[in-house]
Parts: structure tokens; sequence; C-alpha cells
């Protein structure tokens, strides 16, 4: 922003100059304060309409000191403004503007701490999905680059309280931090978590034994990147196939199938029934990998497992079947 910075040093120079030529024209010409200031603004200005000028030797004088003065100072304004028109500063500002009034109306949103490699994944994934998400990073070059015309971000430590509250951290359902250091990660999740009781909170680590440390913190899940590359690594020799299979399923933007969680609301058609009864498979065309009740994990479930209000399915399928499923069990439940 060294361009807005130029351009308040100059508008800065203006406003004393004015007050300078002011007192000085009140002085030489024995003017009162508003024909002193007038003389002055025209004088800054250079535009001399002719009907006050000065008279007294001195006031020309100090006239002819200030013209050469102002004639830079103006310059130097009207060039910072041009600058900023340029380089587009002046239209980001803007957007800045227009996106902090957007981030307040949010609610329910992911905050996604730090854009480096991970948090760059994390982000196309979350723009891709379309989910409502606020991101965080120091480096305001890389922060507009990455989210330039696409998403909200705020520019700040995440460290700090004011900015996870200016990112609308006690509206948010999530937070994903991805910073390198795990200490600020234990940092950011502390924070976080006493800002937002309620908050579900994905943290990474780069070493295994930050895990309990960021547990004790309050993070729900922490992801290690190193052990998981590692092992997929040596999956990529031991089962290259399975692997490939994988990874079709989860690459960013180019998926035709993956998982998805469904939360079943107490109207749920499917409420009260057994998996076999409710003949999902059939009716959408999906598999239902797992059933979540409560602290209870049911990997695999059995045709006769009874679905429940509060149940979560994980399920497999299309893009477009998830959607349907989704979408179905929401209205339904809605009314």
């Amino acid at each position: 922003m060294n361009g807005f910075r130029h351009l308040r040093f100059g508008l800065g120079l203006m406003i004393i100059l004015a007050v300078f030529g002011t007192i000085g024209f009140m002085i030489f010409e024995s003017m009162t304060f508003f024909d002193a200031f007038w003389l002055t603004i025209i004088t800054v200005l250079t535009v001399g309409y002719g009907d006050t000028i000065p008279v007294t030797f001195a006031g020309k004088v100090f006239a002819l000191l200030i013209i050469p003065i102002s004639i830079g100072i103006v310059t130097y304004v009207i060039g910072s403004i041009t600058a900023l028109i340029i380089e587009g500063e002046l239209s980001l500002a803007v957007r800045r503007r227009k996106m902090e009034k957007e981030i307040e109306k949010l609610s329910g949103h992911i905050i996604v701490c730090g854009l480096g490699r991970v948090g760059e994944q994390v982000m196309q994934y979350l723009q891709d999905k379309q989910i409502p998400a606020v991101f965080i990073d120091q480096n305001e070059e890389i922060i507009t680059q990455l989210t330039f015309k696409k998403g909200n971000y705020v520019i700040g430590d995440a460290t700090n309280d004011e900015i996870l509250i200016k990112a609308g951290i006690k509206r948010a359902s999530g937070l994903i931090t991805t910073l390198p250091r795990d200490a600020e990660n234990v940092f950011i999740t502390l924070s976080a978590k006493e800002l937002n009781p309620s908050l579900t909170i994905v943290t990474r680590a780069e070493k295994n034994e930050s895990k309990d440390k960021l547990i004790k913190a309050g993070a729900d899940k922490v992801i290690t990147p190193h052990s998981i590359s590692g092992k997929q690594m040596v999956l990529s020799i031991l089962k290259p196939k399975s692997v490939d299979y994988v990874d079709m399923m989860l690459q960013v933007g180019k998926q035709e199938y993956g998982f998805e969680e469904i939360y079943l609301g107490s109207l749920s058609p499917i409420i009260s029934k057994k998996i076999k009864e409710a003949d999902i498979r059939k009716k959408y065309g999906i598999t239902v990998i797992a059933v979540i009740k409560g602290d209870q994990f049911i990997s695999n479930p059995s045709a006769d497992v009874e679905l429940e209000t509060n149940d979560r399915l994980i399920v497999f399928g299309s893009s477009e079947q998830l959607q349907s499923f989704e979408q179905a069990v929401k209205d339904d439940s809605e009314g």
C-alpha cells in the first residue's frame, strides 16, 4: 500500500501549505481569513482567477515562494493518484472494503490460517466446492494473488485475536490452520477455541509429538502431511492401482466420485428404517460406507443397522448422486 502512503503524505503537505499560505497572506496583505485562504488555494492550485491578488511587495514575494512549492506538491499528489489507478491499488482498496462488509455478514463459514502449499490446496478445494470461507495470511502479495476475485481474506497474523475476530471467528463453524510451525498452530487453536468453544478445528502438525499438544489445545483433528505423504509413497509401490483409484476420487476439481458426510434430521424419510429398508443404493445410487451414532463409529454397516435421528452417514458416490441425496434429506428434514 505504498501508493496510499504517498498520497497521504502529499495531501498532508498540501494542508500544511494551505495553513502556512493563509497565515502568510493574512500578515503580509492584511486580509481576512477567508480572503487569505481563497488566495492561497488558487495560488496552490495555480488557477489564478485574478479577483484576488497580492498587492504589497512582501505579499508578491511570499506568493513567488509558494507557487513553485505548490506546483511540486500538486504534481506529487496527482502522480500518486495516477499511480494508484494504474497499479490497481484503488480498485483493490474498494474491493477490500466490499469484502470486509461481506465477511461481517458471513456465518457458519470456515477460516483457513496460512496459504502455503497445504493451505493453497485447502483453499482450492473450498472454492471448487463453493464453501464460504475466509483466508488469513501475513503475506499480502501471496494472499491477494491466490484469492484475486475469488475469496474473502484478511491480511495479518492469525495468532492475533483481533485478526481472528476480523475473519468472523465467533460466527464460523470451522477453522483449518496449516502454518508450518507447530507452536503457531497450538497458539491459534487455543485462541480460536477460547473465542468460539463450539468451533471445529482441524490443524496441521509437522512433528508427530505435537499431536497430543494440539489435541489438548482444542483441535478436533490433527493432520501430519509428511506422514500421509510417506504412507502414500509406500502404497504407490505396494498397491499402485488402489492409490491411483483414491487419487482419481479425491483430486480437486476433477473428481467424478467422492465421499460425503450426511446428517440425518429428525424428519428425514429414512429415520427409524434399517439400511435395507431405506434402499439408499437403489434410490440414490450411493453406498453407505459407515454410520456414526454419537461416539460410535460403525464401519461397513450391515443392512440391519437402524438409522436414527442425529446419525451421520459416510456415503460414497458421484457428485451428482451425493448432492441429490443430501438435498433430499435436507428438504424432507426441513419440512
